[in-house]
């Protein structure tokens, strides 16, 4: 407790030559705050805001339930091409090509499903692991 005592102290000595108008310190349990005439308000008085709980989860049934899945670049490279959106998608199948010192690399879907959006241009380059097309999963 002397230890505090002490720095307490040593901090309100400081706070009397400086020009701040207040100080407000919190160390672990501890918390200080101190102003000049003019200063801040206390925010130790200060009304403590109460967070409502977050509201649960919705409720989506199984049958309804869609899953998205993107495709990631795998490496620093090009963007090339990509299938148009609408396409219908296969496990396996080619979804999106990007070049890679001049190499030709296919990006292929992990799961079947439906190419819903395309979130890079043709050229640009693109960075490890950047989402280059979104899936709606079959």
């Amino acid at each position: 407790m002397t230890d505090i005592i002490t720095d307490t102290r040593a901090l309100l000595r400081l706070f009397r030559q400086s020009g701040y108008a207040d100080i407000h310190l919190r160390s672990g349990d501890y918390e200080l705050f101190v102003a000049r005439p003019g200063g801040g308000a206390n925010p130790l008085h200060a009304p403590v805001a109460v967070e409502a709980p977050p509201a649960p989860p919705a409720v989506v049934p199984v049958e309804t339930a869609k899953v998205e899945h993107l495709v990631a670049a795998p490496h620093i490279a090009s963007f090339v091409s990509a299938l148009a959106v609408g396409s219908a998608v296969a496990a396996g199948d080619s979804v999106a090509r990007i070049e890679l010192l001049g190499e030709p690399i296919d990006l292929c879907a992990d799961q079947a499903g439906l190419v819903t959006e395309v979130l890079a241009e043709p050229g640009a380059l693109i960075e490890y692991a950047a989402p280059l097309v979104r899936l709606l999963a079959a």
